[in-house]
């Protein structure tokens, strides 16, 4: 009994509802603007490391009032973080009568004030319906081509909201108007309502989230197929109307007599059918090309309207964000719930942030790899916008789920969870510490060797914030998202695309010693290209006539070096011909077909360093060898290089040339026919061109904020070169995190 009143009397120091906040600090504006080379959030017209602590969503975990996170709330306060994050749901302020009750958010914040007083609070709203909504109105619920609706199950007191989102339970349609107006209400009226609050002074920005895990996927869409719900069949005939005006130009692109605005209707499980291995024919499947492009923009446009009232809502300026901009890491299913619209949120004036939790590829989480980002960070920061990471890897103490999160020894982990720390911040971003903690209640950092080395972590970073931020990249690698539409929907049909090229080679390229930038296809035009001698187009297959023909003039210049991997630019948005892969190049090809994928085996004057094929041969034998069990076929067409002016890098097994340079006019074109899936070849290549490199043993390097970061998986004895010329001997050891000063070498970390 004692126990139970110490409690009581503990937590209603820390939150009573009727308490004041005994601090004076106010958060007047928040706002994201340009800062020493990088966009940078200020809070009271001051620049400040955008560096977080995160409680989970869980419940238990999720509460700062609770004993577990207000402890740790605690050791970040002590540390010096004023900035956090909370959760915030809608299910727990709307009341059965409709009402609003805004109890919980002053409890959250209340519960941070006790620690830290002059916090900054961004909370992560989520903008889902009730669970009480989707039952009065499931005729707004998402529908899947390939399964029914299911019914929603008990959900365990103990069980976070989100629980189920990838099975097809009753979900809102991101098509439905209802939803976007009942919800827009109560999100103005939160607005309206907690910002004339005490608690309500402490907010500097809002995340909005829907979908999975409130990260707008669409629903289910890792191994469902969304949405053929009923608002969604009216917004896509409502789409196909702005696009084609008229049934004869519908007819015409969809190549189809019978088609009508007013018939036309979402794709069901043909949409799993390409024509042409694993290309759609745009003259035969542009329905299916339109389909998923309505699809994301019905995302992209709820994002643009839940921030657009947050924007005139709250009567301070604070920032607004969400989870957007994922590009690793997609389960090969980009299509069905990825980010593919980065254009309506990177030019949208009411975001001020994207997000996403790091890469899971266990090639990039594990020992040696780089640590990446999920996103294509210098495009977010080309556009103004600040890109946060939501930094969850595991401590020594370990995590439940699997995939990339792996534990290791506190030493060890320590050293890994550095790069992921760092890594964002070099690049011109910020970052969250989002804990799940010991069975996902909080407390993954709760250890004193922890805790001081994310304090000294957030000293160096406090220091080197106000550097200029001047990314050193010399490549710059260019990624699409509209080629998805254009190519099969799972990576079962299609390992290239998306499971090699994005998930592969990136994370090769980031350990092959150089500095490396990455960017959308649709920000091209606007990237600083001075500053790269090399431009690698990864899986630009789908390149429209007059942006191909900018590249071969403004990029195709000044002594670079491009490199075309793959089918650069064979579909065209209209035909699909090896003329444009000609085009692209910069030099002949020709087409032939296989029904596996070819290996390739580059030249003895690149050392021999082995055959570069295997390892995306081998995963691809195995994909279609098992859909041809299924009854499936598959046949592809590939490309090799004909052109005599050609120097040949690699050949295809039946001799003819896989990969070749061709230099002429100023520049140098390199083209692939496979992704390039080792480091190791990626490093001869950027040196070739004239590329810095920093560390030639294949360890993951980023530079960027006036330092230099390498991380190793075996460690031993290094040599850094500096891009000044200084030369720095050391030696490293296994797992090791090291942050260099990239003028002096001086040793920061």
């Amino acid at each position: 009994m004692l126990w139970i009143c110490l409690c009581i009397g503990v937590f209603g120091r820390i939150c009573p509802l009727s308490a004041q906040t005994d601090s004076d600090y106010r958060v007047e504006r928040a706002e994201v603007k340009p800062y020493k080379g990088r966009p940078a959030l200020y809070i009271n017209d001051v620049p400040v490391v955008p560096q977080f602590y995160a409680l989970t969503d869980r419940p238990t975990g999720n509460r700062s009032y609770e004993a577990g996170p207000s402890h740790n709330i605690a050791l970040f306060a002590d540390a010096g973080f004023t900035l956090y994050q909370l959760d915030l749901w809608f299910e727990e302020m709307i009341m059965e009568d409709g009402s609003l009750d805004i109890g919980e958010a002053v409890r959250q914040v209340r519960g941070l004030l006790a620690h830290c007083p002059k916090a900054a609070v961004m909370f992560r709203l989520h903008c889902n319906p009730t669970f009480r909504w989707l039952r009065q109105h499931p005729e707004e619920c998402t529908r899947f081509a390939d399964a029914g609706l299911a019914e929603e199950p008990y959900r365990p007191a103990y069980q976070n909201y989100l629980w189920k989102d990838l099975d097809t339970v009753p979900r809102c349609s991101y098509a439905s108007k209802r939803w976007l107006e009942e919800m827009g209400a109560m999100v103005r009226q939160f607005c309206r309502d907690f910002a004339d609050t005490p608690e309500g002074k402490h907010v500097m920005g809002l995340q909005l989230t829907m979908g999975v895990n409130g990260e707008n996927h669409y629903w289910a869409f890792v191994r469902h197929d969304p949405d053929v719900s009923e608002p969604m069949q009216r917004y896509f005939r409502s789409y196909l109307s702005d696009k084609y005006s008229t049934d004869k130009k519908l007819q015409q692109a969809w190549n189809d007599k019978s088609v009508t605005l007013v018939t036309a209707s979402v794709p069901g499980m043909e949409r799993h059918q390409t024509c042409a291995g694993i290309f759609r024919d745009p003259q035969r499947e542009q329905f299916v090309i339109d389909y998923y492009d309505c699809q994301h923009q019905a995302v992209t446009n709820s994002i643009n309207y839940f921030a657009k009232i947050v924007k005139e809502s709250w009567p301070r300026p604070v920032v607004v964000g969400c989870f957007y901009g994922y590009y690793l890491s997609m389960f090969g299913r980009q299509a069905a719930g990825g980010h593919l619209c980065e254009e309506d949120v990177l030019n949208s004036p009411y975001i001020d942030f994207l997000s996403a939790p790091q890469a899971y590829n266990k090639n990039s989480r594990l020992p040696g790899g780089p640590g990446l980002s999920r996103g294509l960070v210098e495009s977010v920061n080309l556009h103004g916008k600040l890109w946060l990471d939501e930094m969850d890897q595991p401590s020594h103490y370990g995590f439940i789920m699997l995939g990339g999160l792996q534990r290791y020894p506190k030493a060890e982990s320590i050293q890994i969870l550095r790069k992921f720390v760092l890594h964002p911040f070099l690049r011109g971003g910020g970052m969250w510490y989002y804990d799940f903690g010991p069975i996902m209640t909080s407390g993954w950092w709760d250890d004193p060797d922890y805790m001081a080395e994310i304090a000294r972590m957030k000293q160096v970073e406090e220091r080197y914030f106000h550097h200029n931020q001047d990314n050193p990249a010399d490549v710059l690698m260019v990624f699409d998202t509209k080629v998805f539409y254009h190519t099969a929907s799972r990576d079962t049909d299609d390992p290239i695309t998306d499971q090699t090229s994005v998930n592969v080679v990136a994370i090769e390229a980031f350990k092959s010693g150089a500095s490396v930038a990455t960017c959308y296809l649709s920000d091209l035009k606007r990237m600083p290209l001075e500053k790269y001698k090399v431009v690698v187009f990864v899986n630009c297959f789908h390149i429209e006539p007059e942006l191909r023909q900018w590249i071969r003039r403004e990029v195709a210049r000044d002594s670079r070096t491009l490199v075309w991997l793959t089918a650069p630019g064979y579909n065209d948005g209209r035909t699909l011909d090896v003329w444009h892969v000609r085009e692209c190049a910069g030099m002949e090809v020709d087409a032939f077909y296989a029904d596996s994928i070819p290996d390739m085996r580059f030249v003895d004057s690149w050392d021999t360093l082995f055959q570069s094929g295997e390892r995306i041969a081998e995963v691809g034998k195995t994909i279609f060898m098992s859909e041809k069990r299924s009854g499936m076929s598959w046949r592809q067409v590939f490309f090799r290089v004909t052109d005599d002016a050609a120097v040949p890098l690699a050949y295809f097994p039946d001799g003819s040339m896989a990969a070749a340079r061709k230099k002429h006019d100023g520049v140098t074109d390199c083209f692939v026919g496979l992704p390039m899936v080792d480091c190791r070849l990626w490093q001869h290549l950027f040196r070739d061109a004239g590329c810095h490199i920093y560390d030639e043993d294949s360890d993951a390097v980023v530079a960027g904020s006036g330092l230099v970061m390498i991380h190793t998986k075996d460690g031993g004895p290094r040599t850094i070169r500096l891009r000044n010329g200084r030369t720095i001997s050391l030696s490293l050891k296994p797992m090791q995190t090291l942050l260099l000063d990239a003028e002096t070498g001086e040793v920061v970390l």
